[in-house]
């Protein structure tokens, strides 16, 4: 469906003001967060702000979905080169980790706020939303092509996908409250852990 120009400033318009609002939140926190700072960030007047969101809570929710939508993309994108299953699985944890170190503050606020429950709730609602939906169908295509092409085992992938968004998911939540490792650190750790298990490493000979 093609877009009219009028539907293309809007959709610019929310944008901005979505990515302005993580901004905002993230430096001040969501007590210290505004609708008129957030027009300020924006660079639109404050009523601007209200023609798309009603109160500040909806705008939180809003960026949030928005951020989270724009990752899964960039993980599609990712799965869409059908590289080799280790290479793919390292691109894909690198994309994760650098989209939650990036948007770090934000993300620490939105949980804080949005999920009464703290992480436990986040993951419950987070397996219930169209972006996780939608990562877990596209990561099981990809598991099955992978299967297809001999380079897994014929594990369940739809089993599969599932063990690994909630597993690299479960430990960025960690991410978020620890001294952390370096990005490159924290993807060597996963991805050795998913390729080769829990089993003693096996000596070279």
């Amino acid at each position: 469906m093609v877009e009219t120009k009028r539907e293309i400033v809007e959709q610019f318009r929310r944008s901005s003001i979505q990515a302005a609002a993580r901004q905002v939140i993230a430096r001040r926190g969501l007590a210290g967060t505004s609708m008129q700072a957030v027009a300020a960030q924006a660079g639109v007047a404050k009523g601007t702000v209200y023609l798309y969101f009603k109160n500040r809570e909806d705008l939180l929710e809003s960026a949030a979905s928005a951020a989270f939508e724009d990752l899964v993309n960039r993980l599609q994108a990712v799965l869409a080169r059908s590289a080799p299953l280790p290479e793919t699985l390292r691109a894909l944890v690198r994309t994760k980790i650098e989209f939650f170190d990036a948007h770090q503050e934000f993300l620490r606020v939105h949980l804080d706020a949005g999920y009464p429950g703290g992480a436990v709730a986040a993951r419950c609602r987070r397996r219930r939303s169209p972006h996780h939906a939608r990562y877990i169908e596209l990561l099981t295509a990809y598991l099955e092509n992978t299967v297809e092409r001999g380079e897994m085992r014929p594990l369940e992938p739809a089993r599969v996908a599932w063990f690994l968004a909630e597993g690299v998911a479960g430990l960025l939540l960690r991410r978020l409250s620890e001294k952390r490792r370096s990005a490159e650190d924290d993807v060597d750790w996963i991805v050795e852990l998913l390729l080769n298990g829990l089993g003693p490493s096996r000596r070279r000979s």
